[in-house]
């Protein structure tokens, strides 16, 4: 008899019916490798149905998987014949989660088992394999890791738990001036250029713990290299190994924090320009590119504006993205209520437009009831967004 957790003991029908329930393969084996019982799960996740049938519902584990299956560690080392999870069991091995790639001869998409094996003592002692499919989680983690490797912004994958590192790519080596390696020996609040933000980073981790994300909290590093940079945090959870881990991705703003600046000591000057200069020719030339009713740029200014970012986003490789507003039903504004009530609407939307632009960002009057924003470093899904 077994016992429940409730300290009732389970009937030999109430166990078979557990274990039958069991989403996990189960193999019980005698000493020759004989199955002498296997769950629902072992039956489907082998794929020995037909097999069963055809040997009268009898089949022997250790020359089914010599036969069928070629299994190889994760890194692609094929598995020596003696290191099979079955024959570990069979000799009495006790082993716990180890993560094999698996294929089956004649297919060319590979699964990941996790196997753990154990024996138990009877005559004859029966040896026991579980398998586990975690090919949906392993291909999920690989994906993650190669684009963090491939990633050009400072990243690293660590444990939620501690904050200790895993894994990091190349950029944040050369953030840090330490190796790949190196970095997997420290924590996260560990290396220099977070000194100063270790309340950040903890928040950042709870949050993930919590099963929130983090995105675009702004820190100013010092690199290895004695340089200020500015970076904009984001972290994401993710499962390693079977841990719960998060990448902390760290994306080097400073040369648009540079830009901004530079943009609004132009606009600036622009606007003290106009304000020294009313009455002169400036102001003509002020006017050739601002519509007179809304106080914006107009198509020229929008003109002048979209050549300098098609040049700057060609020349440095960033994203640009353009939003074409058009006020719906417009003309029925001016009929039934007035050309005036008309251009308090258009200014109206010219002030909201202005309102929701973020620094780098440019908007202006294409023409008519047609409004149209330029957004520098703004790709396409952040554009949609902001439309």
């Amino acid at each position: 008899m077994h016992t429940a957790p409730n300290g009732r003991s389970l009937d030999p029908l109430e166990l078979h019916a557990l274990l039958e329930a069991g989403q996990d393969a189960l193999f019980v084996t005698d000493p020759s490798g004989e199955v002498v019982y296997m769950n629902a799960a072992a039956i489907h996740l082998y794929g020995i149905e037909d097999r069963i049938e055809e040997h009268g519902g009898r089949i022997n584990l250790r020359t089914h998987s010599f036969e069928a299956f070629d299994v190889r560690t994760l890194e692609g080392v094929r598995v020596a014949d003696e290191d099979r999870p079955v024959v570990r069991a069979m000799r009495g091995e006790r082993y716990h989660d180890v993560e094999l790639l698996v294929r089956r001869f004649g297919d060319d998409d590979p699964r990941v088992y996790v196997y753990s094996g154990t024996q138990l003592e009877g005559d004859p002692p029966l040896s026991v394999l579980t398998v586990r499919d975690e090919t949906d989680r392993w291909r999920s983690e690989r994906r993650y890791r190669v684009a963090f490797e491939a990633d050009p912004a400072p990243s690293v994958i660590a444990r939620l738990a501690d904050m200790c590192i895993v894994q990091a790519n190349h950029a944040m080596a050369d953030l840090t001036g330490l190796t790949a390696t190196e970095l997997t020996t420290r924590s996260l609040t560990d290396l220099a250029p977070f000194y100063g933000y270790t309340d950040m980073l903890t928040i950042a981790t709870q949050r993930l713990l919590s099963g929130a994300a983090t995105h675009k909290v702004k820190m100013s590093l010092c690199t290895a290299g004695g340089h200020e940079t500015v970076v904009l945090l984001s972290a994401r959870a993710i499962e390693v190994d079977g841990r719960q881990c998060g990448i902390y991705t760290f994306v080097d703003i400073t040369d648009l924090e540079t830009e901004q600046r530079d943009h609004q000591a132009t606009q600036d000057l622009l606007r003290q320009t106009v304000r020294e200069h009313a009455g002169e020719r400036d102001v003509m030339a002020y006017l050739a590119i601002f519509d007179a009713l809304t106080g914006i740029p107009n198509r020229r200014g929008l003109d002048v504006r979209l050549a300098e970012e098609f040049v700057r986003a060609e020349r440095y490789g960033g994203a640009l993205s353009i939003l074409l507003l058009d006020v719906d039903h417009f003309k029925t504004v001016n009929d039934v209520h007035g050309h005036d009530v008309g251009d308090v609407t258009l200014r109206n939307v010219a002030h909201l437009l202005q309102e929701a632009c973020r620094g780098p960002d440019f908007v202006g009057r294409w023409g008519g009831e047609e409004f149209m924003m330029i957004l520098p470093e703004t790709g396409t899904a952040a554009g949609l967004y902001d439309a």
